[in-house]
């Protein structure tokens, strides 16, 4: 083989290495160029898209006072809340910082951070107003039945006279219980409940009092 072959045998790599070095470049940037719009999509785009999306629904429960998903008795299969949880883990990675697509973190802008920060305080703030109500409902509940559970005062004077009477052995006999239902209105089980429950409390304000009354027993 003469120099001429070897010299133009030599040209043939050194094209083909300088072919697939714009081909590599010019891929490298169309990658690159995908990147920006990607992320432009993700810190842009799709925030906006959330917050239109929660505007409307802000909307439409204004004017309807029936809030999104109330009221229409459908459930969700397993399937669709496994996609569900898949897609806000990918929301909440993406809010974090996590990148799943290799570019990098995504870092939210001041704008961002204050948009994120608004839309959290006012859902805190719908929250605290949904469990507001049902507290002062369970709160009213708990007081009527406290209140009907409660003797009239007028009703209590007449036991607390027969208690003190009494104070020695305050064990009232069938015959006691069934003249204070006729005196007080009260049922028997009201009045065995109240003799009970002012036991305990004469026990726990004097214990030496439990004293006599064992040995009486």
């Amino acid at each position: 083989m003469d120099d001429s072959d070897s010299a133009s045998g030599d040209d043939v790599p050194t094209a083909a290495c300088s072919e697939c070095t714009k081909i590599v470049t010019h891929y490298v940037l169309l990658l690159s160029s995908f990147k920006e719009q990607l992320q432009q999509h993700v810190r842009v785009h799709a925030m906006e898209a959330v917050m239109a999306c929660w505007e409307l629904e802000q909307s439409l429960q204004s004017l309807t006072g029936v809030a999104p998903g109330e009221g229409t008795g459908a459930t969700m299969s397993d399937d669709d809340e496994d996609q569900a949880d898949s897609e806000t883990n990918l929301f909440d990675e993406s809010l974090d910082g996590g990148d799943n697509m290799g570019f990098g973190p995504l870092v939210p802008t001041e704008t961002e951070r204050s948009l994120m920060e608004r839309v959290r305080l006012e859902l805190k703030h719908e929250l605290k107003q949904g469990y507001k109500e049902k507290i002062v409902d369970i709160r009213e509940e708990i007081l009527r039945k406290r209140r009907a559970g409660k003797l009239p005062g007028d009703t209590t004077s007449v036991l607390k006279s027969w208690w003190q009477s009494h104070s020695k052995w305050p064990y009232p006999t069938e015959e006691d219980k069934a003249r204070l239902v006729q005196e007080t209105g009260l049922q028997l089980k009201q009045i065995n409940n109240w003799f009970i429950n002012q036991r305990k409390r004469n026990w726990h304000s004097n214990p030496s009092s439990s004293t006599p009354k064992s040995k009486r027993k």
